[in-house]
């Protein structure tokens, strides 16, 4: 072992592959189930099984011989774990299908199992027991890697740039392992700047896996990450199911759908979670009574999906949609088409701008619709202020109390007690940092490149308050902007998409145009379901949401029946 990695640093923390959670032994019995499934290959030392950054790289079970991992990085690579024969290689990159996180080589002479993702999939929906003692490894070994920064990306950027935040946004929802820089305050960070030859009007840079990425866009990094999978054509067979909102009501319906055997595919125009996968604490969620992160929540039903086989591509929108025969074709911000047998319209609701002077000049620099950790890290120490009553902006409140030296809550009614949960209530009442400001609204909003000051107008007049951010979470739009567009799918007065199930309306019947009822769920457009947020007269939870994309699966099933 040590001739193939004498050149490398090996660190204080290697981990040799003895750890019974993050290298567990395989029975004989599960080596021959697995190896029903795979073929059988040979390494010489010093081959690699897989590069850093390698997107659907192949699934290895090791049976004679040990491997190595390296984390590559612009200052040179690291050495950190070992394993021997018994056990399997590989976080849960292998089975997302995203680039690995690290560099795998043999260190000896090595026979070993192996298969492709897709294949690795089929395993584990055969065989239950193996699949969880791999995926259950697969996430202790990511969190362990996490943890101890190993195979992260590098973000160096501007605390105060709009497209750093965009880029710690989008990496942190997508449960990317990143570490971020900001080189006024990283003085590591300004040398390996100076190293790479990048100039501050090049930042934010992006290093992952020994390139560099300059100013980079969302979707560029998206592709790199493989986020952006290739989909099935116009001229390919349809898929079964196409989720366009990968929000609770989304997930649910890819899990459901995927599960049951359809061939799922789940766009979103942003990352998964939606809404909800913005809140810092879920606390009323059935079955977590410690509660659950948004993003905590998002990342299991991602995994869970792909599990069964759903197919996830993000940041990716829908533009327009036709249909033809009973299927739907649908137009896409890359300008490529795909085609789908029934859909489900899961794209959620939005918080609603506020009404103030220059919000728009200082969104992502110190206006925000969310309150989870990039967020934090923006306002440490500082004061900030709480837009809005409900339930998102208790939480946020209570979020930001960890962080903000001072939270500010606006809201223009008399109390909180109409919009609020009473547990957040108390929780606000008993913090000495949080101060509830009651028929107070935003005027405006002011800063040098940076927010620093807002005007409020309370009930004796306009007063300023110094804080770094403001967090908006007030009322909800639907965004069904491109469904407006099409006709052929009813929205009511609000904008919310219309469905059938009871006493629809005469908006929705106007619209209908078969002889049979609609089913629950369906919209005017058949073989087209809403659920959650964005579906008129839903009730605005994550369990309602939920519960409505596992059913509209079930009639996805009745319209394929009929």
């Amino acid at each position: 072992m040590s001739d193939i990695f004498q050149g490398y640093e090996r660190v204080s923390d290697f981990s040799d592959g003895t750890d019974e959670i993050l290298s567990p032994r395989l029975t004989p019995r599960q080596l021959s189930e697995i190896a029903r499934f795979a073929r059988a290959r040979e390494f010489a030392p010093g081959e690699m099984l897989f590069e850093h950054g390698q997107p659907e790289a192949p699934f290895f079970v090791i049976e004679e011989g040990e491997v190595g991992f390296l984390d590559r990085r612009a200052d040179g690579d690291r050495y950190f774990a070992k394993v021997s024969a018994g056990t399997f290689v590989g976080d849960i990159s292998m089975f997302t299908g995203e680039p690995t996180i690290a560099a795998c080589l043999a260190a000896t002479p090595c026979r070993v199992l192996e298969m492709d993702r897709a294949t690795l999939q089929r395993l584990v929906a055969q065989f239950p027991d193996v699949g969880d003692l791999l995926l259950r490894t697969m996430m202790a070994r990511r969190a362990w890697l996490e943890n101890h920064d190993y195979g992260s990306l590098q973000l160096i950027g501007s605390r105060w740039s709009r497209d750093t935040f965009r880029l710690r946004d989008f990496l942190t929802r997508n449960q990317v392992p990143f570490r971020w820089h900001d080189p006024a305050t990283d003085e590591d960070s300004r040398v390996l700047l100076d190293s790479l030859s990048v100039t501050e009007d090049q930042t934010p840079v992006i290093i992952a896996a020994g390139k560099v990425f300059r100013r980079p866009q969302v979707a560029d990094v998206a592709s790199a990450l493989g986020l952006l999978p290739a989909l099935r054509g116009a001229q390919d067979p349809p898929y079964d199911l196409v989720v366009v909102g990968a929000g609770p009501g989304g997930l649910a319906a890819a899990v459901y759908g995927a599960s049951e055997g359809l061939r799922t595919l789940v766009l979103d125009a942003d990352s998964p979670g939606g809404q909800a996968g913005t809140s810092s604490k879920i606390e009323n969620y059935l079955g977590f009574a410690a509660g659950i992160s948004g993003n905590e929540l998002a990342r299991q039903a991602v995994l869970q999906a792909r599990k069964f086989g759903a197919t996830f591509s993000n940041p990716l929108a829908v533009e327009t949609m036709a249909e033809r025969d009973g299927v739907k074709t649908l137009s896409l911000s890359d300008g490529s088409e795909i085609r789908a047998r029934a859909v489900v319209l899961a794209m959620g609701a939005e918080y609603r701008r506020l009404d103030a002077l220059d919000i728009e000049r200082y969104e992502g620099s110190g206006i925000y619709y969310a309150a989870g950790a990039s967020e934090a890290v923006q306002c440490s120490g500082e004061e900030v202020i709480v837009v809005g009553g409900g339930n998102s902006a208790g939480q946020a409140a209570m979020f930001m109390s960890g962080y903000a030296r001072k939270v500010h809550v606006v809201i223009r009614g008399d109390d909180l007690s109409h919009s609020m949960s009473q547990y957040l209530i108390e929780r606000i009442e008993q913090s000495p940092n949080v101060q509830v400001l009651t028929r107070t609204k935003v005027a405006a909003v002011h800063g040098d490149g940076r927010l620093s000051q807002v005007t409020l107008i309370g009930p004796e007049g306009s007063f300023c308050v110094d804080a770094s951010a403001v967090f908006v979470m007030i009322g909800a739009v639907p965004r069904t902007q491109w469904i407006a567009r099409l006709g052929c799918v009813g929205l009511d007065g609000n904008g919310f998409v219309l469905t059938g199930g009871g006493r629809h309306g005469e908006a929705f019947d106007d619209l209908w145009r078969l002889e049979r009822d609609p089913y629950f769920l369906e919209t005017t457009c058949p073989g087209v379901f809403a659920v959650g947020d964005v579906r008129s007269g839903s009730v605005k939870r994550v369990a309602s949401a939920v519960g409505e994309g596992s059913m509209a699966v079930k009639f996805v099933h009745e319209v394929f029946a009929g």
